[in-house]
């Protein structure tokens, strides 16, 4: 989508990203902004106000952050314009900045809005619409409350590459936080049936709204799930409507990897799934912000009988994503966690040479 005036698929292209990080609520300090020369143009002001800034049409990111966005496409505008008979600031693009600016101190960190994110595609994408704290900081318990870099990631590659481990199969999420795996899985990628679990009964509640706002609760189920409960198969015949015969084929887990002293708890989870379900496959997204903590990680996986291997995912950098857009400051790695048959298990000096190149992979 694009102003008529514009002419040239870089400029389309142009705008189209900068929209949808817009909508996505990219810190505005990181938004790509089209150049000055594109958007002095009163038509193309026009048609960002249109799609961007007019509350009677759209839901929008907060006035305070709307706000900080339009205050940095004015500056540009304003650099740009060098014959002001001919360029100006349009009356309506100031117009509803005034608004903005009347409405920009309302609200928290903590207030729920929506975001909207758009599936890396070029051309019509798939969207979903996640009410989330997306500027909560991870503190307190609050980490489900938003969606997290690795969650991104992942979401970009199963649209890309990995529609194999998701299209007509049964899912099972743990840690799904607010549920913008999920969703996108049953929404967009053809999933069969999806059980989407966290710890935080606050967290599930948001996620349940979720679901509804994008109307997948014909397939999207959500439940509690504390790790390490011995309540698992509980848990899995309420997400399955009490249908004891349904087998989950694939289980994701996206952003987990915090603390290295909640790994006995998901093992002990994971190890009744696979006693249940042996030929399941366990597709793990993370952002390696300390490396003792992932291989804390890998240790505990070998130690429980568990292979683990890599997901090899050519990685875009940041100025080359037009969707699901994500930081690449820290490293971001896919692995799959898969029960060997009893005969396949390795031995403990496998074990450890899996491990070493493993992490030489990953790290």
């Amino acid at each position: 989508m694009a102003p008529p005036t514009v002419n040239t698929d870089e400029d389309r292209r142009r705008i189209g990203v900068f929209m949808r990080q817009y909508l996505q609520m990219i810190d505005p300090a990181e938004l790509t902004y089209p150049p000055g020369q594109l958007i002095k143009s009163v038509d193309v002001q026009s048609f960002l106000v249109d799609h961007m800034f007019d509350r009677r049409r759209w839901r929008l990111p907060p006035a305070r952050y709307s706000f900080r966005v339009m205050k940095k496409l004015i500056s540009i505008i304003t650099v740009a314009i060098s014959n002001p008979e001919q360029d100006e600031l349009s009356d309506k693009l100031m117009y509803f900045f005034s608004l903005e600016l009347a409405a920009s101190g309302k609200g928290s960190v903590e207030e729920k809005c929506a975001v909207i994110y758009t599936a890396p595609c070029r051309n019509v994408s798939p969207q979903l619409t996640i009410f989330e704290a997306p500027y909560l900081l991870a503190s307190g318990g609050n980490t489900g409350q938003r969606t997290w870099t690795a969650a991104l990631y992942l979401a970009s590659y199963l649209f890309r590459d990995g529609r194999q481990y998701v299209e007509n199969r049964n899912i099972l999420e743990l840690g799904a936080g607010v549920g913008f795996l999920s969703i996108f899985c049953a929404k967009h990628l053809g999933a069969k049936h999806v059980l989407m679990t966290d710890g935080s009964d606050a967290v599930m509640t948001l996620a349940q709204e979720n679901v509804e706002e994008n109307k997948v609760d014909q397939i999207v189920k959500t439940e509690i799930l504390r790790w390490g409960d011995s309540c698992v198969d509980d848990v899995l015949q309420r997400g399955q409507n009490g249908c004891d015969a349904m087998q989950y084929d694939v289980v994701l887990a996206a952003d987990i990897l915090y603390d290295p002293q909640d790994f006995p708890a998901l093992m002990s989870t994971l190890g009744h799934l696979f006693r249940r379900w042996p030929q399941l496959q366990v597709l793990v997204s993370t952002a390696i912000r300390t490396e003792s903590t992932f291989k804390s990680f890998v240790d505990a996986c070998l130690e429980n009988g568990f292979r683990i291997q890599p997901v090899h995912i050519q990685a875009e950098q940041q100025n080359e994503q037009i969707g699901f857009f994500h930081s690449t400051f820290d490293k971001l790695r896919v692995c799959v966690v898969t029960m060997p048959p009893r005969e396949d298990s390795p031995s403990s000096d496998t074990s450890l040479d899996s491990a070493i190149e493993l992490l030489e992979l990953l790290l």
